[in-house]
């Protein structure tokens, strides 16, 4: 039994600005730091090809009908939800409920709205922002991501800038990653703090998550 198993599990909602880390830490966080489950989506969309690999069920996202997902939303069983272009995107409940009973840290990489449907449902949550060291950093990560117009980038960076402001209003912590190995430390670090005062209120009698209707 690893030192983790004994702490209860919790939700770790994991967001930050396009290009900034988020998929490889949360990666990084399962292969190196253990007592960590990754989040699978559902969505209504079909499955895409991306530099020669299709997306596959069960690993990139569950892709399931539309009837389906209403049947989630009508039941309650999604944890947050959104219509983007068209396609329905969602977290359900079930794998966090296991993952809780479990003794696991529940990554889910979200945007900030997504965060902000999280944020107060009662789920034990540690909502983290990663950011960029400095606005240069950013501004080379979006040109990276294909980002060339001189007006597009001013525009993804005013809209960063928003999203920061927005995110220090819902995030428990805002973590920099200048050095990958550092920030996963660091995140490791805050979860593994959370998950101790979640033990001392489970110590003293207290429901750790109402949101969930789960027995500790």
């Amino acid at each position: 039994m690893s030192s983790t198993d004994v702490l209860p599990g919790t939700l770790v909602v994991l967001s930050g600005p396009s290009g900034v880390g988020k998929s490889t830490v949360a990666m990084k966080l399962i292969a190196e730091k253990g007592g960590y489950v990754r989040s699978i989506s559902v969505t209504t969309r079909e499955p895409r090809e991306e530099k020669g690999r299709k997306e596959v069920d069960g690993v990139d996202y569950r892709f399931i009908s539309v009837e389906e997902f209403n049947r989630l939303t009508e039941q309650d069983e999604l944890v947050e939800h959104a219509n983007v272009y068209g396609n329905f995107y969602g977290t359900p409940k079930e794998p966090l409920r296991q993952a809780l009973k479990d003794h696991k840290a529940y990554l889910l990489v979200i945007d900030v709205e997504g965060a902000s449907q999280i944020r107060g449902k009662g789920y034990s949550s540690e909502f983290i922002y990663l950011l960029p060291p400095n606005n240069e950093e950013l501004l080379k990560r979006i040109e990276n991501r294909g980002a060339q117009d001189e007006n597009d980038k001013t525009v993804r960076m005013s809209a960063v800038a928003m999203e920061v402001e927005r995110a220090m209003k819902i995030y428990n912590h805002m973590v920099v990653n200048d050095d990958l190995d550092q920030c996963v430390d660091d995140v490791h670090r805050h979860v593994i703090d959370h998950r101790r005062k979640l033990l001392e209120k489970k110590k003293a009698g207290e429901t750790l998550y109402p949101g969930l209707n789960l027995k500790d």
